[in-house]
């Protein structure tokens, strides 16, 4: 399938500026399928030199959507196919920033309808998409606009394929394919025996050292792209002379591989890794009792040896909690550890502290509010597991977290029969507790495909049964 593109922007390069507007045309080879088009929100300023080209303006995009919010839309209809377009760098070069913004990485075939028109419509003065589609009998409808030019642009593909008698489509497909060139000290056959399922792979030099540790849906495609392209292009990763084995370590789902990987990055500190080799151990929120026996709470790095109501991966997550469910209990801001000042809080100059600060709230009072903050904590963190596809058709894979720690992950098979919630500690692999599991462990994206089972939920099911 062809996936034929047509952007409007708010300049004329990626690097700095973004899509306004886009159209995708499916197109099966004889006939178009499928039509997409929208406008985009760019969250910028549009010039109005470029307004006076495409039409677009700020108003017009005020109440669109923004690309994030079309990125899967827009994935589907390319995904898998081959992206066509006139000038065909330039519209996948936004399309491919966009998504890379989002952290995703654009890979695709690519057709230019220009270059195809020089071989096969060869001696026009000029291959302009305006004066192509004039040659051939094209009318454009609103052009200049993403549409409009987009069904032109497939007008004119499904002409280019009827006369390619020279077979000019798949020729520039073949050459254009991606190219794996495998590190000179690398053997191929350990390339060549890499699977294509989700896991984690490692490079290794020639001490068996890692130096790199990734991640992937597709182990083997993802360590071809490293090595694809041109060999200019491969001799800009440093670390492709050094690579002398590959390694893998197979998790049956992006959700494991994605723990996995964070837990070697820190174990073994790659030396062309340079993400997630991040030691810090967070924050959390401690308890301690001041000297007239007020129960007192505080925010800050976590410390070893202390025990912690919460803990979060960094100060904003822990304070937007703190301050959230102090103010529910109508804690003191100042005992909660939110403001310091050497007198009394700034809340309860405006009376909405109860006076704990001031010694109005007894002791008594003040702690039964703390002791309300403790159970908060206690019930948010509750025991469950995260339940997933496993390394094949028999296998479920499970992610366990007690207590609100992370406990590790672990398989088991249909033939295993947990009927009690220790029978998992028998399957599970342990690792340690990090602040970065709980940003994954928090990612939507990341446990889509997984189903959350509380303990008291087990509990109640097996029962029942």
């Amino acid at each position: 399938m062809y996936a034929i593109v047509d952007i409007e922007t708010t300049g004329g390069y990626a690097a700095r500026n973004r899509i306004c507007e886009i159209a995708i045309i499916l197109h099966d080879g004889e006939k178009v399928v499928k039509e997409y088009q929208t406008l985009i929100n760019p969250e910028r300023h549009i010039p109005p030199q470029l307004s006076a080209i495409h039409g677009i303006n700020d108003q017009m995009v005020e109440d669109a959507p923004k690309f994030y919010e079309e990125a899967k839309t827009i994935h589907e209809l390319l995904e898998g196919n081959i992206f066509v377009a006139h000038s065909v760098n330039f519209d996948y070069s936004f399309v491919k920033a966009a998504f890379q913004d989002l952290g995703y990485e654009l890979k695709l075939k690519k057709l230019c309808t220009v270059r195809l028109s020089r071989k096969i419509f060869p001696g026009l003065k000029s291959y302009s998409l305006g004066n192509i589609c004039e040659n051939r009998g094209i009318k454009i409808n609103d052009r200049h606009r993403a549409f409009g030019d987009a069904i032109a642009t497939a007008e004119l593909f499904t002409q280019l394929v009827q006369h390619d008698t020279d077979n000019h489509i798949q020729k520039s497909l073949k050459k254009n394919a991606a190219v794996v060139n495998i590190p000179e000290n690398l053997e191929r056959t350990v390339f060549e025996d890499l699977p294509e399922s989700p896991g984690v792979y490692y490079f290794l030099n020639q001490k068996s050292q890692i130096i790199y540790v990734g991640k992937a849906k597709n182990i083997k495609k993802r360590v071809s792209n490293h090595f694809g392209g041109s060999k200019l292009e491969v001799a800009k990763q440093a670390f492709q002379s050094q690579i002398h084995h590959v390694d893998y370590y197979l998790t049956g789902n992006e959700l494991i591989a994605l723990l996995h990987e964070s837990h070697e990055i820190r174990k073994n500190w790659p030396r062309y890794n340079r993400a997630q080799k991040n030691n810090s151990p967070g924050y959390s929120i401690y308890l301690y009792e001041d000297r007239q026996g007020y129960k007192r709470l505080q925010l800050g790095r976590k410390q070893t040896g202390m025990q912690s109501l919460m803990r979060f991966p960094n100060h904003a997550s822990g304070f937007s909690f703190l301050n959230e469910v102090s103010k529910k209990l109508k804690i003191c801001p100042k005992f909660a550890g939110i403001q310091s000042s050497p007198g009394t809080c700034f809340d309860y100059s405006v009376n909405l502290c109860e006076g704990a600060c001031a010694g109005e709230e007894s002791v008594s009072q003040h702690n039964e509010k703390i002791q309300a903050f403790i159970d908060h904590c206690k019930a948010e963190k509750s025991d469950y597991l995260l339940i997933g596809e496993g390394r094949n058709i028999n296998e479920t894979a499970f992610v366990l977290v007690e207590d609100g720690f992370y406990k590790g992950f672990g398989f088991y098979t249909q033939e295993d029969s947990i009927e009690h919630w220790e029978e998992f500690s028998n399957y599970l692999i342990q690792y340690p507790d990090h602040p970065e599991i709980y940003k994954i462990l928090s990612s939507e994206h990341a446990t889509r495909h997984y189903k959350k089972i509380k303990k008291e939920g087990f509990l109640k099911r097996t029962e029942s049964a």
